[in-house]
């Protein structure tokens, strides 16, 4: 047998001499991209380095407070998507969304979207907002936090439930002419805007009962409303309304020491807050793009996002309501008691609502209807639903 021979392969000069011009033209180009970025910088900032001394401390100083405006204008923002616990006496517990646990309150605790309040027999709580507005809680009350959502601009929107007992809230009058609050109970809902009120639910008997001290509060059951005026009281029986009485005049007064006494939680906004706002609002879409935003939405996202969600959540009640052997008489906009939906799913459809609620139900002959809900957009997109499918209503 005969052996192998291994053959050397070597670069011959014209193959090492053609390699050397294409590696010194590579270092040619890089360097020319180099010079050509310099000379850009240099006709977009060469003014900085002839500027006088003076001017670039100023320039530098300027920038360094535009970027402290902007941070702490979003750390304000950021303080928007809490309600914090001020002030709590006897049994009062906390439940934390995803929880089953109750813990003891403690002060100045944070409180988010879907957490639980409960105080004991001796138990009295309040919360109180960024803008001033506050709720305070009596003795052997369940609260729950449903919504709370804030938009660059100050727009707001709030959502509360009352499961038992009683609240008095105050809306503070910097609360926003675009802002919407609402506060439920199982059976009914009270929107609410720059006003003072109480709000009182019976689980056992299923009544709720709404007492306005100052504005007005548009009081609504799946079946009917009513707007309760200042001195007025609004009743209903579970889905039933009552006709509106005017409030005694010992309890107007009683329930007029207490706004007033959350009235003392309300600040007007400082001139740095408002100076911060100024730059916040213009430089929305350049925030947006680095992530910047209120609630962590990203670029594009706030809007087109919210709208495709609120979308996609009224073909899944669309959904529900074609799957029914029977089209209900009416629809609760807070739970969906009526559709029997699984808690998730429940939950699922009514995060993409303004409010985390459908707006309206209406029945229409046998087997029609009409449903409407809003999105959390900054515009609140009005849809509808009905047995030809869902559509974006021009408003």
């Amino acid at each position: 047998m005969f052996g192998r021979t291994k053959v050397s392969k070597t670069k011959s000069d014209a193959e090492i001499i053609v390699e050397a011009v294409r590696e010194a033209q590579k270092q040619y180009e890089r360097g020319e991209r180099a010079r050509r970025r310099r000379e850009r910088f240099g006709r977009l900032f060469g003014w900085f380095t002839e500027a006088p001394s003076w001017f670039k401390t100023v320039l530098i100083v300027g920038l360094i407070v535009l970027v402290s405006l902007i941070a702490d204008g979003i750390r304000r923002e950021s303080a928007e998507f809490k309600a914090t616990l001020v002030a709590f006496g006897g049994q009062v517990w906390v439940q934390r969304a995803n929880s089953a646990n109750w813990i003891p309150a403690e002060a100045n605790m944070a409180l988010r979207d879907k957490d639980l309040v409960r105080t004991g027999a001796n138990g009295m709580a309040t919360l109180v907002f960024p803008d001033g507005s506050a709720i305070q809680l009596e003795p052997n009350t369940e609260f729950e936090v449903r919504l709370i959502d804030f938009f660059r601009g100050g727009i707001r929107d709030r959502s509360f439930m009352v499961r038992m007992g009683a609240v008095t809230a105050y809306v503070s009058q910097f609360f926003g002419v675009k802002s919407q609050a609402t506060v439920c109970t199982p059976t009914a809902v009270a929107a609410v805007r720059g006003t003072g009120f109480r709000v009182f639910y019976d689980p056992n008997t299923r009544q709720t009962v709404i007492q306005v001290v100052e504005g007005s509060v548009q009081f609504k059951t799946p079946i009917g409303e009513t707007l309760a005026q200042a001195g007025q009281s609004g009743f209903a029986l579970g889905y039933q309304l009552r006709e509106t009485q005017n409030l005694p005049t010992d309890a107007q007064r009683f329930l007029a020491s207490n706004v007033n006494t959350l009235r003392q939680n309300e600040r007007p906004p400082s001139w740095l807050q408002r100076i911060e706002w100024a730059i916040l609002h213009p430089l929305d879409p350049f925030l947006q793009i680095l992530g910047l935003t209120p609630g962590g939405w990203s670029y594009a996202a706030a809007d087109f996002a919210r709208r495709t969600m609120a979308l996609e959540a009224m073909r899944r009640l669309r959904t529900h309501m074609e799957a029914l052997n029977e089209i209900p008489e009416y629809l609760n906009p807070v739970t969906l008691a009526e559709l029997n939906l699984h808690p998730a799913e429940k939950e699922r459809i009514l995060r993409a609502f303004a409010g985390n609620m459908i707006e309206s139900y209406r029945k229409i002959g046998r087997d029609q209807y009409i449903i409407r809900a809003r999105a959390r957009d900054k515009r609140r997109t009005l849809f509808e639903a009905d047995i030809a499918g869902v559509r974006q209503v021009r408003e």
